[in-house]
């Protein structure tokens, strides 16, 4: 009845569990040491995406304020210039399959993507993403709607199995729940409880890491942008229950 009943987050034996309200959060500690007592960690790298536009993770861009994590991706950046953008992941990085449940309110600026997904390695991925440039419509390359998508496990992007589906509910105008429940034969998503769609081809089986992100790449056929005022995603609450190797 009611895919929300997975929100009894699928119970596992031996499974780990993750929970994180940042509205928990005191400035008694930084936000790195804040992330890190409760499994995560800020990643701070380059990313080369063969976009029109790099981008780059920055401590600076992962704050909690006002009771929300916040992901920044910074407005303005000049052609030449990678994007500086933002990202989170749990620690551990040999997850096998879980529950991983984010609730957010995404940026209603244009060209970004937010991202909340596992990964190993880009043939070894299950998304969710909200592309905000393209929330209701699309192009020839990109359907409007909420993106969910395996990566392809052969590294062929053409071969991706993906599916966009229509909003259920404004994604810029409160807060929602995104939830990946990935097991060994599918990946189910949901929204707000409700299961929206099931992926059964390209599921990932390498154990992996589960990663919140906000990133421009600036391809008209997917983040579009970079956007030309800062766009954050802003998450209030993060619970994960997984099993691990």
């Amino acid at each position: 009845m009611f895919s929300a009943m997975l929100l009894a987050l699928v119970p596992f034996v031996g499974a780990k569990t993750l929970s994180v309200d940042f509205s928990e959060y005191n400035s008694s500690m930084t936000v790195s040491e804040f992330l890190s007592a409760k499994g995560f960690m800020i990643n701070t790298y380059d990313v080369d995406g063969g976009d029109p536009y790099n981008r780059t993770y920055e401590a600076d861009n992962v704050g909690i304020a006002d009771g929300y994590l916040t992901l920044k991706v910074t407005g303005g950046t000049k052609p030449g210039s990678n994007v500086p953008s933002a990202c989170i992941q749990t620690i551990d990085s040999n997850i096998v399959s879980g529950t991983f449940k984010t609730t957010a309110i995404a940026s209603d600026v244009e060209g970004v993507c937010h991202g909340f997904f596992t990964f190993e390695s880009n043939s070894q991925e299950s998304d969710i993403e909200i592309l905000t440039s393209f929330l209701y419509s699309g192009n020839d390359a990109v359907n409007g709607g909420l993106q969910l998508t395996n990566q392809a496990n052969n590294g062929n992007s053409s071969q991706n199995t993906r599916k966009a589906v229509p909003y259920p509910a404004d994604p810029t105008a409160g807060q929602h729940e995104y939830t990946l429940e990935w097991s060994s034969g599918s990946s189910k998503f949901f929204f707000d409880g409700s299961e929206v769609a099931t992926i059964n081809e390209n599921v990932p089986t390498a154990p992996s890491a589960f990663l919140v992100n906000a990133w421009s790449g600036g391809n008209p056929n997917f983040t579009a942008g970079p956007p030309t005022e800062d766009a954050i995603l802003r998450v209030s609450k993060i619970e994960y229950v997984y099993e691990t190797l």
